[in-house]
């Protein structure tokens, strides 16, 4: 057998130390709970509720506070950017939060109903527009515009008013200034009518502040 001769300074292959692979541990990663971000808006509707006109928080995520000389706009982080004039249009998809005084139709849209004839619309407290649901949402404007819009609207079932057709024949004549009994957003009210037309087909009865149009077969005189 050959002797392996070994030089200063030379390796030995076979008496090489044995580096051990040194395996570190996998760091532990910590996944921290994204906090919940707080309402921005809770504060703002607080301060305003009592003495606004009304709040809506819009499709856009801001938030709009009407109070009597203007409109405050909010971002959506809640910080005060601008004021507006009263009574700003809304959207079909906008949420009306608060409304301490409602706004009423005009008989414009109220002609433009008529004319088309459908079997409900929406009428939001807060909102002046007048908005009739399908497969896109129509909504008649306070100037008599007629827009649709492919969202749907954001509303309250109590705010829906039926343009059932009532096949009863009554015999009674109804005139401007007559006081009649009608159901509304499933209650029944008395309001008084104020204007006639549609070949006397058509009532606009004013209640309670609020004001809208009937089929004269859905009302009923009161002596």
């Amino acid at each position: 057998m050959k002797k392996t001769i070994v030089l200063d300074g030379q390796i030995d292959l076979f008496n090489m130390p044995v580096n051990e692979a040194i395996i570190k541990p996998k760091e532990k990663v910590i996944i921290e709970k994204q906090e919940i971000k707080e309402d921005h808006f809770q504060k703002i509707i607080n301060l305003y509720k009592e003495s606004c006109n009304r709040i809506i928080k819009t499709v856009s995520g801001a938030l709009l506070v009407e109070l009597e000389d203007k409109t405050k706009y909010f971002n959506g982080q809640g910080v005060h950017e601008f004021d507006l004039g009263i009574d700003v249009g809304l959207l079909p998809a906008d949420e009306i939060l608060i409304a301490n005084n409602d706004k009423t139709v005009n008989e414009i849209q109220l002609r433009k109903l008529e004319e088309m004839k459908p079997d409900r619309y929406i009428k939001r407290k807060g909102d002046a527009n007048i908005i009739i649901p399908g497969d896109k949402t129509t909504v008649i404007t306070p100037r008599g515009w007629v827009i649709e819009w492919e969202q749907k609207p954001v509303y309250k079932e109590v705010e829906v008013v039926l343009l059932n057709v009532n096949e009863e024949v009554r015999d009674e004549c109804l005139n401007i200034g007559d006081t009649v009994e009608f159901e509304y957003a499933k209650e029944t009210y008395k309001g008084k009518i104020v204007s006639i037309y549609n070949n006397g087909e058509t009532l606009n009865v004013v209640w309670n502040g609020q004001h809208a149009a009937f089929y004269y077969k859905c009302v009923r005189k009161i002596a």
